[in-house]
């Protein structure tokens, strides 16, 4: 099923881009902690010299340890997996029918041509519903993609919202935008840590 690899690729690669493209621009809200990793770089506005606070998130190390999103990607190729199965079963099926037609007018077995006929109409009308389906399931994985790629943004958007009420940080970069970043501004194992009990707490609650 060419077409619906090439749409699970899509929007598996949409879902990441998402994330990469995520800029978290952070008002300060509480004290920051005195750690290397939270050091006060100073900036210019205005004129003035003025203290922030940043830190920034490697969004392809995350992506690649988090749990929630490995869950939801696996999900989301299942259900491909079954797509194309589906698919695959009745396609095989209308190709031997549509071969057992053309067989029966060669061998000139059908009984007369109003017979012929009507069997003509009958494969081809499986065959626009096969091309429905095959839309309606392409669809329904791009809908599931976007639902993918929602819980995502919201989940680690209202987490890095709540957790940098403890750092106190201005900005949150996404690095891929950086030319050059300083490590120890790098918070992302502690994030993908944070965001793993997390996920791994509500999972055990919803058993």
């Amino acid at each position: 099923m060419k077409n619906l690899n090439i749409i699970i690729n899509t929007v598996l690669l949409a879902a990441v881009i998402v994330l990469f493209l995520l800029y978290f621009n952070l008002k300060k809200e509480g004290q920051p902690a005195k750690t290397q990793q939270e050091q006060t770089p100073t900036t210019t506005i205005n004129n003035a010299a003025t203290p922030y606070k940043t830190a920034f998130i490697n969004v392809d190390t995350l992506l690649s340890h988090y749990k929630l999103y490995n869950k939801l990607q696996a999900d989301l190729l299942s259900k491909q997996k079954s797509m194309e199965a589906r698919i695959n079963r009745k396609s095989t099926q209308l190709q031997k029918d549509a071969n057992l037609f053309q067989q029966k007018l060669q061998t000139n077995s059908f009984l007369s041509q109003e017979s012929a006929q009507q069997q003509k109409q009958e494969l081809y009308k499986r065959q626009q519903k096969l091309m429905d389906l095959k839309d309606k399931l392409s669809n329904d994985l791009v809908a599931e993609s976007q639902k993918m790629q929602k819980q995502l943004l919201d989940t680690v958007t209202l987490f890095l919202k709540n957790y940098n009420k403890q750092l106190g940080n201005t900005f949150i970069y996404n690095a891929a935008s950086f030319l050059y970043s300083d490590s120890s501004y790098d918070i992302t194992k502690t994030v993908v840590s944070m965001l793993n009990k997390r996920y791994e707490t509500s999972t055990k609650q919803t058993k």
